[in-house]
């Protein structure tokens, strides 16, 4: 959660947005500023909130890098997910839309760039499509290279908030520290719900006598976090939530036992592949999947994970849990191969397949919802390949005791 320097610096810039008119009248003064060195941005409103900002292009360019390299890690991504979801009700995909990331391409190529008098003209029409839920991304320069850019007022409150605080420092828990508040383990699961109450008093129940007890430090966002998985342990008992939550308590039992230090234990990230090489190694990947291995392999470009391959078995579960979410704001309703549905994708036999999936990985890269259903030799539905915002969407309600 966002400290209260970084609540103040954001109340500060809501507090000092300017009118519509007067940032249109100032808005040569202010890309002047820029091009001297003055970075402090343009804020905008409509009279009751903050809409746009204009800020210097170098510090939309730092900060779309910063999202991009975030996005290119499986751990990190799914950490800003949970960040944005968790202080600003936003997906990380909204964010991408309202800074244009796209490491593929050249800046100017996301958005259209204008000079400063059609930047202050159009600034009612970005204001408006703002607030109707538009994005109002708009390059201003008159030369070759823009000097500023029109940003929504939230994709600049993220900014500011992770520059005020960032990812979540790895010492977020520490045992014995003078200086932070504790808390007992039991004291942290009573505040989060009846779960995590279970689940520390399990714990108790197996731990060594005579062990020590010492409290814990947990910082804010980590007991957001927690309070997250409490929630959906409770609508998806034995999910994926539910098995995250076991992991991170027994992880905190151990720590307050003295046992394990606290940076000890990396996650464990699913294997990754290069699209460019997927076609030469999915018969082993088959052959894999045959001996009985289950781990998903994330598929993507230059390190950055697009797609998901993953049995159908897999599959199956993961789409009855979309059918019965109906869809979620990051996946519709998980399709069937035809002829289980009438109007679903073409179901590939294993050859097909091997030719079609670069050109799959390449639609998923730009965006649009392509995927793959492979065949066995028997005509089977064997192999999916699919988008990975598709099946992380519905990862955490999958009951893992029947999948």
């Amino acid at each position: 959660m966002p400290d209260d320097t970084s609540a103040a610096v954001v109340n500060e810039f809501e507090a000092e947005s300017w009118p519509l008119e007067a940032a249109a009248d100032s808005l040569h003064q202010v890309i002047d500023g820029f091009q001297n060195g003055d970075t402090r941005p343009l804020v905008i409103g409509d009279g009751d909130q903050p809409v746009l900002v204009v800020l210097a292009i170098a510090d939309l360019a730092d900060f779309r890098a910063r999202i991009a390299e975030l996005l290119a890690n499986p751990v990190d991504a799914g950490w800003l997910r949970y960040y944005l979801r968790s202080q600003f009700d936003m997906s990380s995909e909204r964010l991408i839309e309202l800074l244009g990331v796209d490491t593929d391409h050249g800046l100017s190529s996301l958005a259209s760039q204008v000079n400063v008098e059609q930047a202050a003209v159009l600034m009612p029409d970005h204001l408006r499509r703002t607030e109707a839920g538009g994005n109002p991304l708009m390059l201003i320069g008159d030369g070759m290279m823009a000097t500023a850019a029109l940003v929504a007022f939230p994709a600049f409150q993220v900014l500011l908030a992770m520059d005020n605080e960032g990812k979540v420092d790895d010492d977020s828990c520490a045992h014995d520290d003078e200086e932070k508040p504790t808390t007992p383990l039991e004291v942290l699961a009573e505040r989060l719900g009846p779960v995590s109450t279970q689940l520390v008093a399990q714990i108790n129940t197996g731990r060594e006598p005579g062990l020590p007890r010492y409290e814990l430090h947990f910082e804010d966002d980590l007991v957001e976090h927690l309070r997250d998985l409490e929630q959906r342990a409770q609508k998806a008992p034995g999910g994926g939530a539910y098995d995250e939550l076991n992991g991170l308590l027994h992880q905190f039992d151990q720590m307050r036992s003295g046992l394990v230090p606290v940076e000890e234990e990396e996650p464990t990230e699913a294997p990754y592949l290069e699209a460019a090489d997927l076609k030469a190694a999915l018969p082993e990947l088959r052959d894999n999947y045959r001996d009985g291995a289950d781990d998903p392999y994330l598929i993507g470009i230059d390190g950055r994970p697009l797609a998901g391959l993953i049995t159908f078995d897999l599959y199956e579960e993961l789409q009855k849990v979309s059918v019965e979410l109906d869809g979620t704001d990051e996946a519709p309703v998980l399709p069937l191969p035809h002829p289980r549905w009438e109007n679903g994708p073409d179901l590939l036999p294993f050859e097909i397949a091997l030719e079609a999936c670069d050109a799959v990985i390449e639609d998923i890269s730009n965006g649009e919802g392509s995927m793959i259903f492979i065949a066995d030799e028997d005509g089977e539905p064997e192999l999916v390949l699919a988008p990975l915002v598709w099946l992380w969407a519905y990862v955490d309600h999958l009951d893992l005791t029947t999948a």
